[in-house]
C-alpha cells in the first residue's frame, strides 16, 4: 500500500509514553511536509522519511498505519506510529474475534 495522502503522526521523544500530534502529507513526488518538509521513501512494507534538517524516521507500513522509530543527529531518539486520515478503529470488545491473543478458538 502507498503511503501517499493524510496521515496524524503520533511522535514522542524518549519514549515516554507522551505522545504529540502532528499532521503529515506524503506527496506522489516523494516529498512531504509536517510543518517543515522532507523526503520518503517506502520499499514493501518499510517506510523512512527524513526532514530536511536530518531527523529520520523508520518504520513498517501495514495497512493504514505505521510504526518505528525516529533519530535526531543531535543524539535524540523516539518513537512513533501514524494513522491514514479517515480510517477508523474498533475495539477489541466489537471485534469479536475468532481466536484470542494464544490462538485458542473465542465463545461467541
Amino acid at each position: 500500500m502507498s503511503v501517499v495522502g493524510e496521515w496524524t503522526l503520533h511522535y514522542d521523544w524518549g519514549c515516554s509514553g507522551n505522545y504529540n500530534q502532528a499532521g503529515i502529507t506524503f506527496n506522489n513526488d516523494s516529498t512531504f511536509n509536517s510543518g517543515s518538509a522532507g523526503k520518503w521513501v517506502q520499499t514493501d512494507g518499510t517506510i523512512l522519511f527524513r526532514f530536511d534538517n536530518s531527523t529520520a524516521y523508520g518504520g513498517n507500513v501495514v495497512g493504514n498505519a505505521m510504526v518505528g522509530t525516529m533519530l535526531s543527529f543531535d543524539g535524540s531518539n523516539g518513537c512513533w506510529y501514524a494513522i491514514k486520515v479517515g480510517s477508523t478503529t474498533m475495539s477489541a470488545k466489537e471485534r469479536k474475534p475468532e481466536f484470542d491473543a494464544s490462538g485458542n478458538k473465542t465463545q461467541r
